[in-house]
């Protein structure tokens, strides 16, 4: 079976389950509703929440937001402000009913295709994405939005992130891309290297009896590397 064929498995698999799900996690009251790409079966959104740099007095533009981790907790623990964005209108809703159920207000939730509906004037601190890195070919058609959430067709996607993400970052801003161990690291250093950005890993780690290593990179443009404040090393607040 190809790692197409498992995650189209896994996708399925996640929507036999009996929804709304009820989950508390990270000090929140959260649901996720059918047709949301599942926390249960991808567990990346949880390492990288763990692991997200410190956020306090921070914007953020969350990218794929889902069910609503890590924005709303990023939120929680102190971020000046978030805009989450989903190219799926389901995931929208089920993210701005979790804000309201956990009393979150400094949030903003849109429908967007990566930047295609961001104010263009609006800058962030940090741009966010865990990012759907399975490859696939360049003609592969999905099935659903679900699809959208793990498997991007010729990186292009990756492609569109990284060289329209710097225009929206403010002067010390970076991206922080959530890139699975196993995913096609040179098409990345491609577009890195095309779009004349700087990448630093860092963290990465696993769970115990979970074979996927997940990793977080840090990533701006090269002419802005020197003046931009030093987040290796920094976590935010566990649970």
């Amino acid at each position: 079976m190809t790692e197409i064929d498992q995650i189209k498995t896994r996708l399925k698999h996640s929507q036999q389950r009996s929804f709304p799900a009820y989950i508390r996690e990270f000090g929140l009251e959260l649901t996720v509703n059918r047709g949301v790409f599942s926390p249960q079966e991808f567990q990346a959104w949880r390492w990288l929440t763990e692991n997200f740099p410190p956020v306090v007095g921070k914007s953020i533009l969350e990218i794929g937001c889902g069910f609503g981790l890590p924005g709303l907790y990023l939120a929680k623990i102190g971020a000046l402000s978030l805009l989450a964005c989903d190219i799926d209108p389901k995931a929208v809703t089920n993210t701005l009913e979790n804000a309201a159920r956990n009393g979150i207000q400094n949030i903003e939730v849109i429908e967007s295709d990566i930047f295609s509906d961001i104010p263009p004037d609006r800058e962030f601190d940090y741009i966010f994405w865990n990012y759907p890195s399975t490859f696939a070919p360049d003609n592969y058609e999905y099935k659903d939005n679900l699809e959208r959430g793990a498997i991007d067709p010729g990186y292009r996607l990756l492609s569109r992130f990284l060289s329209e993400g710097p225009e929206f970052l403010t002067a010390s801003g970076c991206i922080l891309l959530g890139f699975a161990g196993g995913a096609r690291d040179d098409l990345l250093e491609e577009i890195i290297d095309a779009n004349d950005l700087v990448c630093v890993l860092l963290a990465s780690g696993t769970y115990p009896q979970v074979s996927r290593t997940y990793r977080m990179f840090s990533i701006r443009k090269s002419c802005c590397q020197g003046r931009s404040e030093d987040v290796d090393g920094q976590v935010a607040p566990s649970r």
